[in-house]
């Protein structure tokens, strides 16, 4: 599946122009957060997982350099393509709303299923 574009709307209405991480990009974070799912593994099904349970896997995903701050970080920059556009003036709904569509989290194709990665 190629990777994808589109014009994401920003609060302000002005529009950015956005694609999607690549596999290439995305392989080393969800390599982490794979091998880090596979260490909890033992809790069930996530969507069943207690509070305490949901904290204490972000907080390994996090550790691990998995996390939010990390794909921000990895992808954003490259992921936005509307020239001179300057990603500290994004707000973090904003910028949340941007991270699901380069994650692929609308694209069934979009990510790897973790326990399946070879990591």
């Amino acid at each position: 599946m190629p990777v994808r574009k589109t014009e994401i709307e920003l609060d302000d209405g002005s529009k950015v122009l956005v694609r999607q991480a690549s596999g290439r990009e995305k392989i080393a974070i969800e390599t982490r957060q794979a091998r880090i799912y596979r260490n909890f593994r033992h809790y069930g099904d996530p969507l069943e997982w207690t509070t305490e349970q949901n904290e204490e896997f972000a907080a390994a995903v996090d550790e691990a350099g998995a996390g939010v701050d990390a794909q921000v970080e990895a992808w954003l920059p490259n992921c936005i393509l509307t020239e001179g556009f300057d990603i500290d003036s994004l707000t973090s709904v904003e910028m949340y709303e941007i991270l699901r569509w380069i994650r692929g989290d609308e694209d069934p194709e979009g990510a790897i299923p973790l326990e399946h990665s070879s990591e």
